[in-house]
């Protein structure tokens, strides 16, 4: 009789420490950090350093490496399978950022053994991918990086797929491969990898000089992600262009060309034709031309019609300080 009470008494104390762990472990993936630290400390004593105790507090620790000790303390300790993946799986990223690859790659190759299909796979094969390129092993990323692709070959992972290999190949001097696969991503519709392909495509017309191609793809990464990280850095890089001496001036020498600033290139009629409404008060000529590049129409908007190229870029400067933005002037 005595044994049994004590028996229930023991699971119940165990059915409340689970449930009070859940419920820490659900306050912190809600973001409710400082009634997590709370509800830790009413369900785990300093004696109590269970598995999932060590967990939670590595979670809410504020100091990279304290967090990293106690994971790794919990991974030696009792922890549920789900837990210990996703430990795994954070570990391996805090020694990806501290470029500790023999640690990574001991990491990844415990979680492919433990969980094939993991909750966190995708993110595993890729930084198993940047850890073979972080090291030197190219073939071996691209081999990584192609088997990725194959499981993912749609959608937003395909897309970060295309956006690896494309850095690879361009690393390894496979220039021409990885501008196929930029511009394989630059021609969809949408996804996340369709603000990096035009800004590494921009970024790749500005360091060959190729300013109308530039100003295309910059176009571009403003209309549809006006927001994009690297649009700065674009505009920057096309501002460092428009410096360089121009060797193609020659619409006055020809009989019907002229001067024009192209302002913006957009895959919207719609878009093109507010924006060009934003140039109407300069009582220059605006015209919303449609071009079809790649296979895709697209709408290119030009102000003003000069026969003098040094009067096109004093107007073009005069646009691009009331606009706090990068124009080009063209000829027409």
């Amino acid at each position: 009789m005595w044994l049994r009470v004590v028996l229930s008494a023991i699971i119940g104390l165990l059915a409340c420490a689970d449930a009070g762990s859940q419920t820490v472990y659900e306050l912190i993936q809600g973001g409710r950090l400082e009634e997590a630290r709370d509800s830790l400390s009413a369900h785990a004593s300093a004696a109590v350093r269970d598995g999932n105790t060590l967990f939670y507090q590595s979670l809410l620790e504020s100091d990279g490496a304290a967090s990293a000790r106690l994971m790794n303390a919990a991974l030696d300790a009792t922890l549920p399978s789900q837990h210990r993946e996703e430990i795994t799986y954070r570990l391996a990223q805090y020694y990806l950022l501290r470029k500790d690859y023999r640690r990574v790659t001991d990491l990844l190759a415990d979680y492919f053994s433990r969980w094939e299909k993991g909750s966190y796979r995708q993110e595993m094969l890729r930084m198993s991918v940047l850890a073979d390129e972080q090291t030197g092993s190219f073939e071996t990323a691209l081999r990584q990086c192609d088997r990725y692709l194959v499981e993912n070959a749609t959608g937003d992972p395909q897309q970060w797929g295309l956006i690896d290999k494309a850095r690879i190949l361009n690393t390894h001097g496979k220039q021409i491969g990885a501008a196929e696969t930029i511009k394989q991503l630059s021609h969809s519709r949408k996804g996340v990898g369709v603000p990096q392909a035009l800004y590494l495509l921009g970024m790749q017309a500005v360091a060959n000089n190729r300013a109308d191609d530039a100003i295309f793809y910059y176009n571009l990464l403003r209309e549809g992600y006006p927001v994009a990280v690297g649009l700065d850095q674009l505009a920057a890089g096309l501002g460092e262009m428009s410096d360089r001496p121009r060797t193609d001036n020659q619409a006055e020498k020809v009989t019907g060309t002229f001067y024009a600033v192209k302002v913006g290139v957009f895959s919207d009629v719609e878009n093109a034709r507010r924006f060009a409404d934003r140039f109407k008060s300069y009582e220059r000529k605006v015209d919303v031309v449609t071009k079809s590049i790649s296979g895709r129409d697209y709408r290119v908007v030009y102000v003003g019609r000069f026969q003098n190229y040094d009067e096109a870029v004093r107007f073009r400067l005069r646009l691009e300080a009331d606009f706090k933005e990068t124009f080009q002037v063209v000829a027409r």
